[in-house]
């Protein structure tokens, strides 16, 4: 168990929790200090925090979406460059799958989601 390749993290509905440290003790590849859990939790993409709201998760794929939508804007304008169509065609293949990833994850049925919602509404 190497201290530099693991991970701690708790999950908690009460968002007053805290996430103490953790001493694994003594052991070959571990170093003095405890193991201290992490603010965000990533894992196949998705970043999980605390309470599982997913607020960093939708932030951080919505800023990658627009820094994509910036870059796009380089390749043209209302008279020269790439026409409308193109562009709408990458809109629907490179931006929408980024800002949309992992949405089955966080958007459910009766889920209070509106500030993720509103976060991916700027992209429109």
């Amino acid at each position: 168990l190497e201290h530099e390749k693991s991970e701690v993290y708790n999950f908690s509905k009460n968002p007053k929790d805290t996430n103490p440290p953790i001493d694994l003790g003594f052991a070959p590849y571990t170093s003095s200090l405890p193991l201290c859990p992490k603010q965000y939790w990533q894992y196949l993409g998705f970043y999980f925090d605390q309470q599982l709201k997913f607020h960093e998760h939708v932030r951080y794929w919505s800023t990658k979406a627009l820094l994509v939508t910036y870059a796009m804007r380089l390749l043209g304008n209302s008279v020269c460059g790439l026409p409308p169509h193109h562009k709408r065609t990458l809109y629907h293949t490179c931006i929408i799958p980024l800002a949309t990833y992992g949405y089955r994850l966080w958007y459910f049925a009766n889920a209070k989601c509106s500030k993720n919602l509103k976060t991916l509404q700027k992209l429109q």
